[in-house]
């Protein structure tokens, strides 16, 4: 696959990088400009997928017991409906809260971003079905588990991150936002290289190794990649905070995972084609078309 194509079809579109690292080595490395390989973009809900791989590390080093810990820990004022919530529920999404975020493509979570305090919004939020139920996408599960994450280390999102994951990697051009209380926002609003994403999508296909260090437990990634709940037809299925596309369910011819930020950022893992592909455009109305074109062209590929 040399994806001559697909970078020639990204060229038409308002795509600022597209990466193909596969078999331990580049295959495709294509800029818009010259500048957009020094530029820090932002990843939007690309930040949910690593704020999953920071989870993984705080269990790993028996800072939060299990994903199975009820969230009531470390907030213990939440409502009596919400008591049976856990870990679980905010990685997959599956909290039953009247949340309102995603129809055919992610729309902006605007009274959760114009809120005073960020987690007492997503605590207050009623629900109306049962936890476990349905993946219903909520930017308020992300930002809870970074809460979580900063209650249960005493540290803040960021230095937890840098300590443990980019400081090892070499991930230095990292800015991130916080909420009005200084909590680093779990679901969106960080921004970094495309080439230290391609680090990211990389670890995740070495299963947590990086540099002959194991950064997270192989068991997390696995766990975290599986598919466990159908999301929205056009998108597949959830794991942790990651997509899922699951062969038999997808008409797709590899397990498949990604990540995805609004209006067209991915990391796309392929672990049996040893493949990890990185695209970030911006498209706020198609965003979905970056992702789309790439998956067709593996699929196509595979039917000779």
């Amino acid at each position: 696959m040399n994806f001559r194509e697909v970078e020639e079809f990204f060229k038409t579109k308002n795509v600022h990088a597209f990466l193909v690292h596969q078999h331990g080595e580049k295959k495709v490395t294509y800029y818009k400009a010259e500048e957009c390989t020094s530029t820090p973009y932002k990843i939007n809900s690309i930040t949910k997928s690593i704020m999953a791989l920071l989870i993984g590390i705080a269990i790993d080093k028996g800072y939060i017991e299990n994903v199975h810990t009820p969230i009531k820990t470390w907030i213990p004022h939440i409502p009596k409906e919400k008591e049976k919530l856990t870990l679980y529920h905010l990685l997959t999404m599956t909290t039953g809260e009247k949340w309102y975020e995603f129809k055919k493509e992610a729309i902006f979570p605007k009274e959760f971003a114009n809120a005073n305090n960020w987690v007492e919004h997503i605590v207050d939020t009623p629900m109306n079905e049962d936890p476990g139920i349905a993946m219903n996408y909520n930017s308020g599960s992300s930002h809870l588990l970074s809460y979580i994450l900063q209650e249960a280390t005493s540290m803040t999102t960021e230095v937890f991150a840098m300590k443990y994951l980019f400081e090892p990697m070499r991930i230095e051009d990292v800015t991130w936002q916080q909420d009005a209380q200084g909590v680093y926002n779990g679901g969106f609003g960080m921004a970094m290289l495309v080439e230290d994403l391609l680090k990211i999508g990389i670890l995740c296909l070495q299963k947590g190794e990086w540099d002959g260090q194991q950064l997270i437990s192989k068991q997390w990634i696995e766990e975290s990649t599986e598919s466990l709940f159908r999301t929205y037809e056009h998108v597949g299925s959830y794991g942790y905070q990651w997509w899922i596309l699951n062969s038999h369910k997808d008409d797709f011819p590899y397990h498949t995972y990604f990540a995805m930020g609004f209006g067209g950022q991915f990391i796309i893992v392929i672990p049996q084609l040893e493949l990890v592909s990185v695209i970030h455009s911006y498209m706020p109305k198609r965003g979905l078309i970056p992702l789309q074109q790439f998956l067709a062209y593996i699929k196509n590929e595979y039917s000779f």
